[in-house]
């Protein structure tokens, strides 16, 4: 469980543009934008995970049902192994508001409700204390909304890099 006294006060910073990103965002902007096309964002059905094999570990499926309740809005559906290795805990099939305390849950939600809103890229970078075993991370982030009809997101690709 991440509690929020985990996490560094003032510690993330919304990263504005994906050329101040690390590559491994860059790669994943990069197929996102591929798979789109002419359409605002791609559907979930575009994306092969083996197009972002080296990628893998670091990615997290998110399933949005924006008409829930915020303690519900969020389903993970994947949570890669290197997420789950350092955070001690598999998120899949969770809402976060099951995996941490309710202040760092909201701003996951809050932050996922501002890309579904959007319907554009948020990265972000910081440094995050997960668990008292665990050294301090820094971290990059990405969350990259999908669409099946182009203007609903109903789902969220997510990486994050640990370092």
């Amino acid at each position: 469980m991440i509690a929020a006294s985990m996490i560094v006060p003032g510690s993330s910073t919304r990263l504005l543009s994906i050329e101040d990103c690390r590559p491994e965002l860059q790669e994943l902007h990069r197929l996102w934008r591929e798979l789109r096309g002419e359409r605002r964002m791609p559907a979930r059905r575009d994306f092969d995970p083996a197009d972002a094999r080296r990628l893998l570990p670091h990615l997290m499926l998110i399933d949005v049902f924006p008409q829930s309740p915020r303690e519900r809005r969020f389903r993970v559906r994947l949570h890669g192994t290197a997420q789950v290795d350092y955070q001690g805990a598999d998120w899949t099939g969770c809402y976060p508001h099951q995996k941490t305390d309710r202040a760092p849950a909201d701003r996951l939600c809050e932050v996922g409700d501002q890309v579904v809103a959007s319907r554009e890229p948020w990265m972000s970078t910081g440094t995050l204390y997960w668990l008292p075993s665990k050294p301090w991370s820094r971290f990059e982030t990405i969350l990259l909304p999908l669409s099946d009809d182009d203007e609903t997101v109903n789902m969220l690709l997510g990486l994050t890099v640990f370092f």
